[in-house]
């Protein structure tokens, strides 16, 4: 258990050299590994639609694949939760391998799928479930081995998921064509089982530290926690924040014996009390920053898995639909690039940018709706991408704005939220689906998601105008 505790603990004898991450390094493994799970997790999902069409057309419908999308990013979302929670007793690595294990296990699993509520489970909770847990120990990881070069490694991870993004969708189109169905999940297995080697490369960062000299060594202190002595950058407290945990807590024990049920819900009450700071609860505007932002999320991811199906539906080919797919993310790439140069010069207001693409989201999926003409659709595309990069990119730095000084607690609680959300919203939209036999209200349901966050932020505006004014 010594590699567990390892990014928790750090032993340093008196008289050492104080260390520090590599910011390089090994840790340029560790960025690699990181590009390699975002590419893997969200290429292939991005590219969901154009996989599938044919299976839900025989199933009778393309009302599973909304709730195959919510049960996924449900269970991503819960599981994402829980690993963070394990990452406080085992190792990167540990936690690592079980969500590639989780992740490549659905997909060996999927393969063999022949009706909807298989695909539910093999995809939607074992591969979500793999990938959710893989997302915290990537992050944690990435943020141990950098400090100063974070910013530029974060933006070359996002760029090649973003690269996976525009590929995947001709990839599997070409596949399909070349291998059939069977054989191209098959393909997409073989490579995933690259998660492997992503998560192998997580080693504790106290393995690559590196001595500072002179004055780097006052950059560097050691902070206390639960007598576990851990080496904190002192201009990253967030770190110390999302270690915090009190193994010696006291804890009050009954006369009588507790039954088993019992010990298991105090066991789960304690976990959530430990890890989920509902106090935050209390403060209305944080309220409403947290719904607001979830439901914008549901609408955003389930957009994207059912806008391939709605094109299919207008009786466009796989090529076409692939290619409209990847002029899409295309945009996206591009807005993110455009927005980074922007923000590098420019100080910006992240929510109000969040809020007006919110506006233009609800206008851009009534506007797909609307004409089934190839240009039009490509252009409504186009600007959806452009627009979608407010959504995935500022909602951390909206979310950070509405609890500064408790990010870790606030990133929880929008996990939690929005997991429970997706596998209650998603299902409905598919339901939407089965009673109408129109993708039309389908997509007006997502705008309704978006309008639940633009009425949420606009009266919460009025209301503390009006307190401050």
């Amino acid at each position: 258990m010594d590699e567990a505790f390892a990014h928790l603990e750090g032993t340093e004898k008196k008289g050492s050299k104080a260390l520090a991450p590599p910011d390089g390094g090994w840790g340029y493994l560790v960025c690699i590994g990181v590009g390699f799970t975002f590419m893997l997790g969200f290429g292939s999902s991005n590219a969901f639609g154009i996989l599938f069409n044919n299976f839900f057309l025989e199933q009778g419908g393309a009302s599973g694949l909304p709730l195959v999308i919510g049960v996924y990013n449900g269970a991503l979302s819960i599981a994402g939760f829980l690993s963070g929670i394990a990452l406080k007793r085992y190792s990167f690595r540990q936690v690592g391998l079980l969500g590639a294990g989780l992740f490549i296990l659905g997909d060996v699993l999927t393969i063999f799928v022949t009706r909807t509520y298989q695909l539910v489970f093999t995809f939607g909770v074992i591969r979500g479930a793999g990938f959710g847990v893989m997302i915290p120990v990537s992050f944690t990881a990435f943020n141990c081995y950098f400090t100063k070069k974070r910013t530029a490694m974060m933006s070359a991870n996002q760029t090649m998921s973003s690269i996976a993004s525009i590929t995947f969708p001709m990839l599997v189109t070409f596949l399909l064509a070349e291998y059939g169905f069977r054989w191209t999940l098959a393909l997409i297995m073989a490579v995933d089982l690259h998660l492997l080697f992503a998560m192998l490369v997580m080693h504790p960062v106290e393995w690559h530290m590196i001595k500072l000299v002179g004055s780097e060594s006052d950059s560097v202190k050691i902070v206390d926690i639960n007598k576990k002595q851990i080496k904190v950058e002192k201009y990253d407290e967030t770190v110390v924040k999302m270690l915090t945990g009190d193994d010696n807590a006291v804890e009050i024990k009954e006369m009588r014996t507790p039954t088993k049920h019992e010990s298991i819900q105090k066991s789960i009450m304690k976990i959530i009390y430990d890890n989920v700071e509902l106090d935050l609860l209390k403060d209305p505007r944080f309220v409403s920053t947290l719904v607001g932002l979830g439901f914008a999320f549901v609408s955003d991811v389930t957009y994207l898995a059912m806008e391939p199906m709605l094109l299919f539906s207008y009786g466009y080919s796989k090529m076409q639909v692939a290619t409209c797919v990847m002029v899409g993310a295309f945009a996206d790439l591009i807005a993110r690039f455009l927005l980074a140069v922007f923000t590098y010069f420019y100080t910006v207001d992240s929510r109000k940018i969040f809020f007006v693409g919110t506006c233009l989201t609800i206008l851009l999926r009534i506007a797909l709706v609307c004409s089934s003409e190839i240009w039009f659709v490509f252009t409504i595309t186009v600007i959806s991408g452009l627009v979608r990069c407010s959504v995935q990119v500022l909602f951390p730095l909206v979310l950070v704005t509405a609890a500064p000084d408790r990010f870790p607690a606030a990133l929880a609680l929008h996990i939690i939220f929005s997991g429970f959300l997706m596998l209650i919203a998603d299902p409905l939209i598919g339901l939407i689906y089965e009673a109408t036999g129109t993708y039309l209200y389908c997509f007006l349901a997502m705008s309704v998601c978006c309008l639940i966050c633009v009425v949420l932020w606009t009266i919460e505006y009025i209301v503390y105008r009006k307190k401050t004014s």
